[in-house]
Order: structure tokens, then C-alpha cells, then sequence
């Protein structure tokens, strides 16, 4: 078995990995890198020039692509990829994807998927892969035991132990037979080591007293798609006797999942939708009038809202600014941010709503937990697991790795690594 890291060997996103072995070859995710810009990139100039090469060969050159989950870092190149390449992702994961698709800019193309199964093993040529669901901030997330000709690998995909299902990775060791390499994910090595790591249940409490603490209106702004975010959010207002107020985008990301797992949703007591004039303008531009319809049963008139606004929880986001200024009084307001901090150096419009909201004396409260794991969880995992290689990626200090376990291998992108 032979590992190449296409990319990802010393960067966060932007992942590919190819193994072959016999006569079989897989791709193991397919992402954008994260510092690619949509206004300016064309998508095909991001692909590694290897994987150009490998795709340039006859279509048979691939046997699959294993996609670990639905964020862009992962999958966001996958379109690029023959039609004849046979593509394997989770159902609600390939659901969440077109559904992701629709709403936004970007206009990444989704190709057509084969879906497995958490713990059923399937064969992709002269490979045996089991998917093994894991605990992090995108929905329907995995890694994969990998084996053929005796040699057996996990890539982790990107995980944690601090989110609502924390127990899959705590008995994952003892699913796992002995391994000749682990492909690990270390995000939060290195400099963002201290990155606020807290517990979902831990940021629950956390939550509650901020809105205890609020006369007025509790904005949030997290990622739609932060599915365990959303549900600490709604436990948090319904504790406090609050309103949850969602927009009709995050209605209808979360009617999309709602037969995969138990899941707040806009039919929901509690739960209202809003109408942000912006974002429905866009969802009418690109033909989305179906949407905006299906959740018109459960929505609520800004005005109302400003009128419950000491009883209310409210997602915001950059494109809520118009209807903020228009209908809204922000007097003993607070504001939630609930992601990445370094999103602020990366984007214009949220840093015009972190200005606007500040410039009118809303309280700014930063309540976040990492997606990704920490190092004292990577290092127990590691510790249970006792591979003979531990292979990193993505991470942008993968030397660093070699502070804290044995066995590290580095390498650089393009290099290839027999078994």
C-alpha cells in the first residue's frame, strides 16, 4: 500500500490523499483550499498539479473518492473529477451539500454520490473501507478504516471528543484493529492550541447566563450548518423561557436533516422563522421561491419580534444589517458570536456587523467552541490507538507533532510513502 499527501501535508484544508495498492487506487477527500477566493480563483487552478496529472490519464486511473464530510476544505473540488470516478459520501452529508449548493454564491457543483453506511464495510477495488461516524461540527462526518495486502489505515477526517456525540471517539480505539498508519488531523496544533475547546454542555451553560443576563434582545451569529451549535443555541433560549427565531435558511437546513436525527425545526414550539429582506431577495434572484414559501407557516413579523424582543433569541448574520436598522431596538441588546475568530480577518461583512452592532452599544460576547480536537484528546487517542506511523495532516505545524507522540511521519505535498 502506498499513501501520497496531494495536499493537506502542511496546511489546514484543502485535502487529498491518494492510496494505492495493487492495482487500486483511491482519493480520500477533495477540497478547496481555505484561502481560496470565489470573487477571483477559478476553481481549476487549485488542484494540485499531481492530481491534474493522475486525472489527465484514462478514466479508469480511479477507482473512488471517499469524501469525509460536507465542508468545502473536503469536498469543494470534487466536481472537477471525471463523471466516470465514483464518489462515496454519507447520505445526509450529500443531502446537506446540494442543499448548500442552492443557497449560496460560490456555486460549487455537487457530483453524484454513492452513499455508505457508519460501520458497514464495503469494498472499492483491491480496498475494504469501514466508515466510522465521528464527532464534529459538520453533520454526518467520518473517518475511515481503510486496509488491502495486509496493511490497515485510519484517516481521521476532522474530529473532536468535546461535542455532543464526544462517545464516538472514546470507544473508536476499540473498534479499530492494530494500525500500520494513522492519518491524523491536528488543526489545533500549534498556535491555536488555547482555542476555546469547552464542551457543547459546557457553552449550553454558558449561553444561559448570558440570556439570564439580557433585558433586551440576544443575537447569535454561528454557522447554520453547525448543526450541534444550533441545538446548544435552542436548549439554551428554551431554558431561559425564549423564544428561538431562525431564518428561513437555517429553516430549511435543518428541514433537510430532520429524518437523519431528532432536530430542532421550524415546526417546532418555540421555533419561529424570519424574513430577512436581503437574503429573500436572493433566494427570489436565483428562483428559490419554493423556500421561501414552505416556511411562511412558521414565520414572524419583524415587528413582532422587536415587540417580544426581551423573550427572544435570535440568529443574525452579515445580511440582517437593513432589517436591524429598520425594524429593531437594540437598547441593552447582546450579541453572541459563536465561530471562528479568525473569520473577522477574512471577512468584510462581518466585520461590518461586528461595527454596526458595537457602534449602536450592543454587548459583544464571544462564546464558541472548536470543531476540531484537542491536543490532550489527540493525544489520548493516539495513546490508545498506538499505530506504528502517525502521519499528520491538516495542520499548518505538523512538525510540532513530534512534540507529543512517536512514531511521527512528516511529509510534504506530492510525496509519496510505501507501507
Amino acid at each position: 500500500m502506498k499513501l501520497t499527501l496531494h495536499r493537506g501535508a502542511q496546511e489546514v484544508g484543502g485535502s487529498c490523499v491518494e492510496i494505492s495498492s495493487g492495482g487500486s487506487r483511491i482519493l480520500v477527500d477533495f477540497g478547496l483550499p481555505l484561502d481560496f477566493d470565489f470573487t477571483t480563483d477559478k476553481i481549476e487552478s487549485c488542484l494540485p498539479e499531481t492530481v491534474s496529472k493522475l486525472l489527465k490519464q484514462d478514466d479508469k486511473s480511479i477507482d473512488g473518492v471517499l469524501l469525509s464530510h460536507p465542508h468545502l476544505d473536503h469536498y469543494g473540488l470534487a466536481s472537477q473529477l471525471p463523471a466516470s470516478v465514483p464518489i462515496y459520501c454519507g447520505k445526509a452529508a450529500w443531502d446537506l451539500m446540494n442543499a448548500t449548493a442552492q443557497f449560496t454564491r460560490n456555486k460549487i457543483a455537487v457530483p453524484q454520490a454513492k452513499h455508505f453506511k457508519s460501520y458497514q464495510l464495503f469494498q472499492i477495488g483491491d480496498f475494504a473501507i469501514t466508515p466510522y461516524l465521528m464527532d464534529h461540527s459538520a453533520f454526518d462526518s467520518y473517518g475511515f478504516h481503510i486496509s488491502s495486502g495486509g496493511k490497515n489505515i485510519f484517516y481521521s477526517g476532522d474530529f473532536r471528543g468535546h461535542g455532543r456525540k464526544s462517545k464516538l471517539l472514546k470507544r473508536l480505539p476499540d473498534m479499530l484493529p492494530p494500525l500500520d498508519a494513522l492519518l491524523m488531523e491536528g488543526t489545533l496544533v500549534g498556535h491555536r492550541v488555547n482555542e476555546a475547546h469547552s464542551s457543547e454542555s459546557e457553552l449550553e451553560e454558558a449561553c444561559v447566563k448570558v440570556i439570564e443576563d439580557t433585558q433586551g434582545i440576544v443575537m447569535v451569529t454561528t454557522s447554520s450548518q453547525n448543526i450541534d451549535r444550533l441545538v446548544t443555541i435552542f436548549k439554551a433560549a428554551k431554558r431561559c423561557g425564549r423564544m428561538f427565531i431562525i431564518d428561513f435558511y437555517t429553516a430549511e437546513i435543518l428541514e433537510t436533516l430532520k429524518g437523519y436525527a431528532r432536530l430542532p425545526n421550524a415546526e417546532w414550539p418555540g421555533i419561529r422563522v424570519c424574513y430577512p429582506q436581503h437574503l429573500a431577495r436572493h433566494f427570489e434572484k436565483e428562483g428559490l421561491d419554493a423556500i421561501l414559501e414552505r416556511h411562511r407557516k412558521n414565520g414572524i413579523r419583524w415587528t413582532r419580534i422587536n415587540e417580544l424582543k426581551s423573550k427572544i433569541v435570535m440568529l443574525v448574520r452579515p445580511g440582517f444589517i437593513w432589517d436591524l436598522k429598520r425594524f429593531m431596538d437594540l437598547g441593552k441588546a447582546t450579541w453572541i458570536y459563536s465561530m471562528w475568530p479568525g473569520y473577522f480577518e477574512r471577512s468584510d461583512s462581518l466585520r461590518r456587523l461586528k461595527s454596526f452592532l458595537e457602534g449602536g452599544g450592543v454587548r459583544y460576547e464571544y462564546l464558541h467552541t472548536s470543531g476540531h480536537a484537542r491536543l490532550e484528546d489527540l493525544e489520548t487517542f493516539v495513546q490508545k490507538v498506538s499505530p506504528k506511523m502517525l502521519v499528520p495532516i491538516h495542520s499548518f505545524y505538523p512538525s510540532q507533532y513530534q512534540e507529543h507522540f512517536e512514531n511521527v511521519r512528516l511529509l510534504i505535498d506530492g510525496e509519496g510513502l510505501d507501507l
